[in-house]
């Protein structure tokens, strides 16, 4: 594999000093000329502080050359108004320079990627800074088909954009997503701020898969820039065709959607295994308004492992824009759960089923805590312990499910050894909860 490092320098100087860590709008660079250089080249970048005092730098790059480019390098310095470099290496150190990557691992030809870089003002004041690609190796890029559907941006009113979507293959093939990025554009579309996500479903099956498996929620959040306009957005992927990933039959069910009294909405469902394999899996969960709008998604891994047969509770609560926004939070219809493919797999793990006992449950309003104890009676060493708490309503369906971890004292839960664990469920408290059951999971890990 060929490897090609070169030095391309792009220095910005501040128009103005900072005033109270905040640059105003009459400080906005001027955006640069797009480049056509054979290679790999900035084409824009952008310095703010957001609503907590970070200094930010966030840009693009391209790759102007014919062969596809990984494991890119960026350099970065900062200085203030005296020239000297405000960086600081892990330990404390004063550097001149640090190194970091943009926000997708892999550029095809022609490829456009986001960057974004993050300093803490309590150290300094920033001045100037200076932006350069010192490094990459040539790679591999085989690129999937794929496109955005029913997105939107909204600002939740805290310092942070966040910009939800559905992915989609357009492909007659499987597709890997590698890595997924976002960007707030001005309205020269350049990048004013940007960041990455894990939130989204990795291996997308081929166009029109009848299971709905071709697509995928997703949501990235990153910072508001104060004193810029963000007028617009971008999604950036990296993405290739690959071959099919193993099948496993996984089948998943909602069984509940409810905001708490915490203003955090639940979907609740289980999985239930029917393969012959004890497996491993994750879920990718999105929320939607009623003209099909992605207004937010979060991902959960299943904290056990699912024997042949079993069905697991789930319960995902993470949004992180619908938690925190009452507009968004009114526009919430209908909601969607999927197996990430990518993340299934079978488990080379050795696991016991344990029983809790002496569980006793609090109530305080709609908010139940689950205190009790296991005993690890199954003659190995642990671990770990996983306790999953289910409810269900007077008719037997699955409305709430949280779990929690027993960690050993010292290096092992030994055999015959009684643990305590608490596990806190918070119900829907517009719901009457007369007649309703509980069932307690437990899963030991064996050493």
């Amino acid at each position: 594999m060929k490897t090609k490092v070169f030095h391309l320098v792009l220095v910005f100087v501040l128009a103005a000093s900072m005033a109270g860590c905040s640059l105003g709008g009459d400080q906005t660079l001027t955006p640069l000329p797009p480049v056509s250089s054979n290679e790999l080249d900035i084409v824009s970048a952008f310095a703010f502080t957001d609503q907590w005092g970070w200094y930010n730098v966030a840009g693009e790059i391209q790759n102007n050359t014919g062969a596809a480019l990984t494991s890119i390098e960026l350099t970065i310095e900062i200085r203030d108004a005296s020239g000297n470099s405000l960086l600081k290496d892990d330990n404390g150190g004063a550097v001149e320079s640090l190194k970091f990557s943009p926000l997708l691992y892999t550029l095809a030809p022609g490829q456009y990627a986001p960057f974004s870089y993050s300093f803490d003002t309590s150290v300094g004041i920033p001045a100037s800074y200076n932006v350069t690609v010192t490094g990459h190796t040539t790679g591999q890029a085989d690129r999937a088909d794929i496109i955005v559907e029913n997105a939107e941006m909204v600002d939740d009113g805290g310092g942070m954009f966040y910009l939800s979507g559905v992915l989609v293959n357009q492909g007659s093939g499987w597709a890997h997503i590698n890595s997924l990025a976002g960007a707030g554009l001005d309205s020269n579309s350049q990048v004013l701020t940007a960041d990455w996500t894990a939130t989204y479903t990795t291996e997308l099956a081929p166009a029109g898969d009848a299971s709905g498996r071709d697509r995928t929620p997703f949501s990235v959040g990153f910072p508001v820039p104060v004193g810029a306009e963000v007028t617009g957005w971008a999604v950036y992927t990296d993405a290739d065709v690959v071959d099919a990933p193993t099948d496993y039959a996984l089948a998943v069910n909602i069984t509940n959607r409810y905001f708490d009294g915490w203003n955090s909405y639940h979907v609740v469902g289980t999985v239930t295994n029917n393969s012959p394999e004890r497996l491993h899996t994750l879920l990718v969960g999105g929320l939607y308004a009623g003209d099909g709008t992605t207004l937010d998604a979060t991902w959960s891994f299943i904290p056990v492992f699912i024997e042949p047969g079993a069905t697991i509770p789930f319960d995902m609560s993470s949004f992180g824009s619908v938690n925190w926004s009452t507009k968004q939070a009114s526009r919430v219809d209908r909601a969607t759960v999927q197996v990430d493919p990518w993340s299934t797999y079978p488990s080379s793990w050795e696991v016991v089923a344990l029983a809790a006992s002496n569980e006793q449950v609090v109530k305080n309003g709609a908010d139940w805590t689950f205190i009790g104890s296991v005993t690890n009676n199954s003659g190995q060493a642990l671990s770990g312990e996983t306790v999953i708490v289910a409810v269900h309503d007077a008719q037997g369906n699955l409305v709430a499910s949280s779990y929690s971890y027993v960690t050993p004292d010292g290096d092992a839960i030994a055999n015959g050894q009684t643990s305590a664990y608490e596990v806190s469920v918070y119900l829907d408290p517009a719901a009457d909860t007369a007649g309703y059951t509980t069932q307690t999971i437990v899963q030991g890990d064996v050493k």
